[in-house]
């Protein structure tokens, strides 16, 4: 279970650092990239979703910190705040609240890959 909290984390880093680009491909003319933006935001919230379900079950399951499922929760419903205003081009809250979640999402990767189980805690 930890181990597949900590792959998706990654993936999740890594969809949420693809949007950036995607964005600026769109600002530098290749107007077909906002779909892919728009698409892989689509991804980036369902992996978020994922990884606050994985989070729940690896704290119950006391694999994981206290830290760990409210950061993932909070995470999810900023990226749902970031899609609608993204889809509703509020570019004043979706383009400094991109940079804060990308900041966060890297921040939850050493948060998850300090996670221990509680046996290996203890020895």
């Amino acid at each position: 279970m930890l181990i597949a909290l900590r792959v998706t984390t990654v993936v999740h880093a890594l969809a949420y650092a693809l949007q950036p680009i995607l964005a600026g491909m769109f600002l530098s003319g290749r107007d077909n990239a906002i779909g892919s933006h728009g698409d892989n935001a689509a991804v980036v919230a369902t992996i978020a979703l994922v990884l606050t379900v994985m989070a729940a079950i690896a704290r119950r399951r006391r694999l994981a910190g206290r830290r760990v499922l409210p950061v993932m929760a909070a995470i999810f419903v900023l990226e749902i705040v970031q899609l609608t205003a993204g889809m509703n081009h509020i570019l004043w809250l979706h383009i400094p609240l991109g940079v804060g979640l990308f900041a966060a999402v890297v921040a939850t990767l050493p948060l998850v890959f300090a996670a221990r189980p509680a046996e290996e805690a203890r020895t």
